[in-house]
């Protein structure tokens, strides 16, 4: 009996860990299906905007828009350029 209850908690844990994890995938997935800028050219702007590497990519909302936010280093400095995923613009650079 004890080892059903446990089991039983165990199962209830992993789905409350598991559902919002699964809740920001949908999230995700619905930002880059109204997205119509590539992810390859929203880091081409923004390399022109702030010349560097870009390290790091992520897909969010940023004032309402869905923005592409592109972490760019040069040299020891690191830089957010945020490029508006409908127009393709710059949006704004951290």
């Amino acid at each position: 009996m004890k080892k059903e209850i446990i089991s039983g908690g165990l199962a209830i844990l992993l789905c409350a860990t598991v559902a919002p994890a699964w809740a920001l995938f949908e999230s995700d997935r619905a930002l880059s299906e109204k997205a119509t800028v590539s992810m390859v050219d929203a880091i081409k702007t923004a390399e022109q905007a702030k010349p560097g590497k870009t390290v790091e990519v992520n897909m969010g909302k940023d004032d309402g828009r869905v923005v592409y936010k592109i972490e760019i280093v040069d040299g020891k400095n690191t830089h957010k350029v945020y490029v508006d995923a409908m127009t393709g613009k710059v949006h704004e650079i951290k």
